[in-house]
């Protein structure tokens, strides 16, 4: 998998040590500053020092320096990585590139995916901002920091930060690498119960916990994820299990904080008798929710005759037959049963 490199570049002030900052806070880049390459080759100076070593080391390097110092960062951080995070970084920020030598040095690099962001600010801001201010002028004038404004044409994302404040600038620069995942990604089901709202659905729940990377019961003693915290999970592709407190699916998600867009299945959670079932609670609840799946519990005469089938085709003519006429009634199918209210464990009619 191929790492993505944030490449910044903006002149002084312009806020690119913010967004580098807010990367490596919400999203855990790493965030890799040119001035510690600049001090590798003696760099340690003031800031015009430092320009006029970007200057003379892009002669002598054709700008790849900045590429070199990036790729032993992550060579490092990869010999690393089983001792401390178990794991590569995937995302990178550099703060920051000043010359088009050295993005094409980056761009130029096998299994690195580089996307250049350009941010940029009136000079009146920039001097408000800069962290030197006594050196600002002089920093200003020089001809590598004069450079730096051509590279707005080459970057993927241009922003004006005077006009755009630092957590949407952060939105805007996430959504363009795509570290929100994708919108249309339906990873979340929901358990919800029927008319009966005594019925326990924690075997239910249990049983299909393994499938899923977050497990929720609102009204719960855990707290309810952030939306950040809920952006990371859908980000990464994790799968979401929601059991409801209440009949509404609609109220369930509202109460975790997650978009109906994001829903997959609604499980549909009932107990039957047989004889003396609900049919006119299960329409109303069938339309309250439009499952895509009900889970069963058989109870009183159905119980006493299924108890010990263990597959669907072990049910008797009239536990199927009953079946069948709930299916139409819910216009979802049961995909789950327990032949008694004792089971622990659910018939899955079809692999989750």
């Amino acid at each position: 998998m191929a790492v993505t490199v944030v490449v910044v570049s903006g002149p002084i002030g312009a806020g690119k040590t913010t967004l580098a900052q807010g990367l490596a806070r919400r999203f855990g880049a790493l965030h890799l500053h040119s001035e510690d390459f600049l001090r590798e080759h003696g760099g340690d100076g003031s800031r015009r020092t430092r320009q006029e070593l970007t200057v003379s080391l892009d002669r002598e390097t054709a700008g790849s320096w900045l590429m070199d110092g990036v790729l032993a960062a992550l060579h490092g951080r990869a010999l690393d990585a089983p001792s401390r995070t178990g794991r590569v970084p995937r995302l990178i920020i550099v703060d920051a590139a000043s010359s088009a030598a050295q993005l094409d040095g980056l761009r130029g690099s096998p299994g690195l995916r580089v996307v250049h962001v350009h941010l940029e600010a009136p000079e009146p801001e920039q001097a408000l901002r800069d962290a030197e201010p006594e050196s600002f002028e002089a920093a200003w004038a020089h001809p590598a920091e004069r450079a730096v404004y051509a590279l707005a044409s080459l970057a993927e994302l241009v922003v004006d930060t005077a006009r755009t404040p630092p957590e949407a600038v952060l939105v805007r620069v996430a959504s363009r690498l795509g570290l929100y995942g994708r919108p249309g990604e339906r990873l979340v089901d929901l358990v919800v119960p029927g008319a009966h709202d005594s019925l326990d659905m924690r075997p239910l729940t249990v049983q299909l916990a393994p499938h899923y990377a977050l497990l929720l019961r609102p009204g719960g003693p855990d707290p309810r994820p952030s939306r950040e915290e809920w952006e990371d999970a859908f980000a990464r592709g994790h799968r979401v299990l929601v059991e409801s407190a209440g009949p509404s699916a609609s109220g369930c998600i509202q109460a975790a904080g997650i978009a109906p867009g994001r829903v997959r299945r609604v499980v549909l959670a009932c107990r039957s008798e047989g004889r003396a079932f609900d049919w006119v609670g299960l329409r109303e609840a069938a339309s309250l929710n439009t499952p895509t799946d009900l889970a069963l519990t058989l109870a009183g005469e159905l119980s006493a005759t299924n108890w010990a089938a263990r597959r669907f085709d072990q049910l008797t003519d009239t536990a199927r037959h009953h079946l069948e006429e709930l299916e139409r009634v819910a216009n979802a199918p049961v995909s789950f049963l327990a032949p008694s209210p004792e089971a622990r464990h659910f018939i899955e009619r079809r692999p989750w």
